[in-house]
């Protein structure tokens, strides 16, 4: 390709030398140059002194050099080329070297603070099933069709990741799932980078520290910008902290404790995995999961919502599922696994509360944790008389304040109030309490989620 073509929409603002030269490849390690390369001198990549980099480049056949706006340009026989963002320049080169890849392939990008891999690889799980060839890019490993794991030092590098997606249209595959964390955001490695659909994780990082939090929310949020239509899915997990920071976009929601586009009911986890029943506008079905926890309940349902917007087939779909394993290369995590049933059902009226409180408290043996959301449309009077039956009935009770109503304190504080005996809990995100819950509950235990009817009914319900 020729320099002056491989240049196209980068961060140039000088250049010394011949612009109609061909670059023949890429490199930032001065040892993997050849004969009519491109060199990029990257010192936070690679620990050599200026000088020193850029001549060995040249020894090895380096027709080009791109520096940065602190080095000055050498007397050297090559074209040289300064920019103002090493990152955003390698970024642009890698597209325009590998003829813009993302574009062509259709890709899924996957962020959020836990969860990435693993939705990733069920992802991959339902292709399998699907007869569909994908491919799956982490941080550390590419995984193209049927072919076992590559690792890398970093897959997601732009000199890494282009070529990789080059590779799997040159394959005919044409799906792709990209791993997007933290920080190859906020490097600008994913600046030329298209997607098709995202998946949100979760936006709330647990740090305890306001500004960090959104710190890192508004750095995820900016992978909104790389969707290719403004009609590109984004699937959200609404039981997070920071769902409704993104209304008002076509959001497709998923969770436990809201409804949403997908949502789960009658969970029940074991020490091997879980069943629940997934409930959609486009129908219902019964999920088993042959890997425990109830994170990864979270993670079939963001699997499940691509995939319904995707059209695929559901059976399909869940015939993937079923067939995922812990044992692809993702990060199990060392948790005690408990026999715990999670009930969801909308708060109606106080007796049929009641009722189904002694109903669960017949066929439990152990304990009864209540998780309430604060928020949808119940008038704040009949929260008195919930807590009161919360109170004679549950073992504990986690109550989850809604962020976007500012009567959900007050609310709170009434409910407590009626609860002389029961132990009480507080969380600020559904998704963090859901866990806890589940924990507190223990072995044998059940946690009943009263979800307020028509909460959060704008993701995607």
């Amino acid at each position: 390709m020729l320099l002056k073509e491989l240049l196209a929409s980068t961060p140039v603002y000088e250049l010394v030398g011949f612009r109609k030269i061909d670059i023949t490849g890429i490199a930032i390690d001065p040892e993997e140059v050849k004969r009519d390369y491109l060199f990029i001198y990257a010192p936070e990549m690679i620990p050599l002194p200026y000088e020193e980099a850029v001549k060995r480049a040249v020894e090895r056949g380096a027709v080009a050099i791109c520096i940065g706006q602190d080095q000055e340009i050498m007397p050297l026989n090559v074209t040289f080329i300064k920019t103002y963002h090493i990152n955003r320049f390698i970024s642009a080169v890698a597209r325009n070297f590998y003829h813009n890849p993302s574009q062509v392939i259709e890709l899924v990008g996957i962020t959020g603070s836990h969860g990435k891999s693993t939705i990733g690889w069920m992802i991959k799980s339902v292709l399998d099933a699907s007869k569909q060839d994908g491919v799956i890019i982490g941080n550390t490993y590419c995984q193209m069709g049927g072919e076992p794991c590559r690792l890398f030092k970093n897959a997601i590098f732009p000199l890494t990741l282009n070529p990789l997606l080059y590779e799997a249209i040159e394959k005919g595959i044409r799906i792709g799932v990209v791993e997007c964390s933290y920080t190859a955001i906020v490097k600008d490695l994913l600046r030329h980078i298209w997607f098709d659909s995202i998946i949100y994780t979760d936006l709330y990082t647990y740090f305890q520290n306001h500004r960090t939090d959104s710190h890192y929310l508004e750095i995820r949020k900016t992978l909104i910008d790389h969707l290719k239509s403004v009609n590109s899915p984004i699937i959200l997990n609404v039981d997070d902290y920071y769902a409704n920071q993104l209304k008002g976009r076509p959001l497709v929601g998923y969770g436990i404790c809201h409804k949403a586009y997908v949502y789960a009911q009658w969970v029940h986890l074991t020490q091997q995995g879980s069943r629940f029943t997934v409930r959609s506008p486009e129908g219902s079905w019964d999920i088993v999961l042959n890997v425990p926890g109830i994170h990864n309940v979270y993670n079939a349902l963001a699997t499940i919502a691509w995939c319904l917007k995707k059209g695929m087939d559901m059976e399909l779909v869940r015939r993937g599922l079923e067939n995922f394993e812990s044992g692809v290369p993702v990060e199990v995590g060392d948790y005690d696994y408990k026999n715990v049933d999670i009930y969801v059902k909308d708060i109606v009226d106080v007796e049929g509360l009641d009722n189904l409180y002694l109903k669960l408290k017949a066929e439990k043996k152990g304990k009864i944790v209540t998780l309430l959301p604060i928020g949808g449309y119940i008038e704040a009077s009949k929260y008195k008389e919930i807590g009161q039956v919360v109170n004679s009935r549950s073992n504990h009770c986690i109550l989850v304040t809604d962020y976007t109503s500012h009567s959900s304190m007050d609310r709170a504080f009434n409910i407590a109030q009626q609860m002389g005996n029961t132990v009480i809990g507080h969380e600020v995100d559904c998704y963090k309490a859901v866990q806890k819950a589940v924990e507190v509950a223990g072995e044998n235990g059940c946690v009943f989620v009263l979800s307020p009817p028509n909460f959060n009914e704008e993701f995607g319900t």
